[in-house]
């Protein structure tokens, strides 16, 4: 659990999280509150920037669907640098179908409509 780390950034009109490490039975209580913090506040768009996440178990993965379905579908929920294992598993459950899913933290920022003059 030492590498476990979670940190939260004001990017509007994104809130990302980021998150290194691994969600396990272990951690995923620490990572849950943090998000549950966070939809407790007015909050427009979430990123999970899973770049430095080396492991994700369900019970993670529960915490990222049910903000998910907090916030809405559609694109109030983005993920992205998913490791290859990562997003395997995303994709055997459906999920890349569904939460928009982008290569970089970068790419998820820039997916923002821009707002007019």
């Amino acid at each position: 659990m030492s590498d476990f780390r979670v940190t939260v950034e004001t990017r509007p009109p994104f809130t990302v999280v980021s998150v290194s490490g691994e969600i396990d039975i272990i951690t995923e209580p620490a990572f849950r509150a943090q998000v549950d913090e966070l939809l407790d506040r007015p909050v427009n768009r979430l990123v999970f920037d899973l770049t430095e996440l080396r492991f994700l178990d369900s019970a993670g993965l529960r915490v990222i669907l049910d903000a998910y379905a907090r916030l809405g579908r559609g694109d109030r929920v983005i993920v992205c640098g998913l490791l290859p294992n990562i997003q395997r598993l995303f994709h055997i459950l459906g999920l890349s179908g569904r939460l928009p899913i982008y290569p970089t933290l970068d790419d998820a920022l820039a997916s923002a409509p821009t707002p007019p003059p």
